[in-house]
């Protein structure tokens, strides 16, 4: 009976087969824990009702719907149940960087799952083993630093970035030179991790879906009625 009582019920996420075959063969030896497989949120959200879930990870691959449907579980999750841990597995280490930046909420950890096995067992054996609400831990992201926190004129980089802006037109829309938008570019990849143009749109990419996530659960909280 207290074996039983013991034992937490992890949901995870994942729409690749072969990915869900390779996190079955991992989670095992993670600690006493039992893992339920769903493709998508919606599913997640069926089972629900049913099983109490003690934590959500969300596994990405890199795609670019994957990271807006994560966005917005992770907003509602914060939003309905704080107490539930949220865990981000990224497809790559550029996508951890950047999730890690750009997530709207905390999360309880996120790691790269290219990192060595051994590696990301560990810390998802200390993260789920984590009792602290994650209010307490908020901002121990696997890749956070303050050196790394953007400023305004970085911000607005990237968001014209995602629009297709080159430099040219970016330092017209920021009444700068170009000399100077460079030089914030360049200073923008070296926080991000990224060293191509390719980079850098996916870092802006996530931050526009970010920001629009952040308006949609605005907007619908001053929907709900008093």
């Amino acid at each position: 009976m207290e074996k039983s009582r013991a034992r937490r019920d992890v949901a995870i996420i994942e729409q690749c087969a072969m990915s869900e075959a390779g996190l079955r063969h991992l989670l095992p030896a993670v600690g006493n824990y039992q893992f339920y497989f769903f493709k998508d949120y919606a599913a997640f959200m069926h089972a629900l009702p049913w099983t109490p879930f003690f934590a959500l990870i969300y596994s990405l691959s890199a795609v670019r719907a994957q990271r807006l449907e994560c966005l917005k579980v992770m907003c509602d999750l914060a939003q309905t149940r704080p107490g539930q841990q949220r865990i981000v597995l990224a497809g790559n280490d550029m996508e951890a960087r950047l999730v890690s930046h750009f997530s709207p909420v905390a999360l309880h950890g996120i790691i790269s799952k290219t990192a060595p096995l051994e590696g990301v067992r560990q810390q998802l054996r200390k993260w789920l083993s984590d009792k602290q609400r994650v209010n307490e831990t908020i901002l121990n992201l696997w890749y956070y630093s303050y050196e790394r926190v953007l400023n305004q004129t970085e911000r607005e980089i990237l968001y014209y970035t995602a629009l297709g802006y080159p430099i040219a037109n970016i330092a017209v829309r920021l009444e700068r030179n170009c000399k100077s938008i460079r030089a914030h570019k360049l200073s923008l990849m070296a926080k991000l991790g990224v060293d191509t143009d390719a980079g850098l749109f996916y870092a802006a990419d996530i931050l526009v879906q970010m920001q629009r996530t952040l308006l949609e659960s605005a907007d619908s909280r001053r929907q709900i009625p008093a």
